[in-house]
């Protein structure tokens, strides 16, 4: 139920904060490989990336990648949430004193972490990719061109196999684990100051 709850709310969340994605991930791979003044600027900030994008392919495109982006967040927030919920459940958290340790809510939260991102990173991938995904006139860096999310993943494990899915994982679990110590450990912490 941990996970489940807490996959719900991010992914909830995602409904608001995916047009903002679409266009952050065009926006840094504007002018990919070229230097400054030698690529046309296509997007000119968040604000006038969503104009641009809505205006040239339709308001359906600030929600590109909106399943996968929606499902990414499920999977990953639900097993990081889930998972750490539960060893705290279980008190992997605490010491003999049943005070919340340092060393293990952080042992616990980057365990959960590298957990959630590893099994979330072809979701986050293939996510990517198709907010990415746009009309020539403002397309930016590699087009994939996936049909939807089911051939984007069929054509990335055609292309490169299993490792294929999990291109990045190697940048993105570190950054998910370091991220999930610091916001669990803080939320440990947090709730136990406000319950004593």
């Amino acid at each position: 139920m941990e996970i489940l709850a807490g996959g719900l709310a991010a992914s909830g969340a995602c409904l608001f904060t995916n047009p903002l994605e679409v266009v952050k991930n065009r926006l840094q791979l504007q002018g990919e490989l070229k230097a400054r003044g030698n690529y046309a600027q296509t997007y000119r900030g968040p604000f006038h990336g969503l104009y641009v994008l809505a205006r040239t392919d339709g308001i359906l495109a600030l929600q590109s990648g909106l399943v996968p982006a929606c499902l990414y967040q499920l999977v990953m927030n639900g097993l990081r949430l889930g998972i750490y919920a539960e060893l705290e459940n279980k008190g992997c958290l605490t010491n003999k004193e049943g005070e919340v340790s340092l060393s293990r809510s952080l042992g616990c939260s980057v365990i959960s972490g590298v957990i959630g991102g590893f099994v979330g990173s072809p979701i986050f991938l293939v996510k990517t990719q198709l907010q990415t995904s746009s009309s020539s006139q403002i397309s930016v860096g590699t087009q994939h061109n996936h049909e939807n999310m089911l051939s984007a993943f069929r054509t990335i494990y055609n292309d490169g196999g299993i490792r294929g899915l999990w291109q990045g994982a190697s940048s993105s679990i570190p950054r998910i684990s370091i991220g999930s110590a610091a916001q669990l450990v803080t939320y440990s912490y947090t709730q136990e100051k406000l319950d004593s």
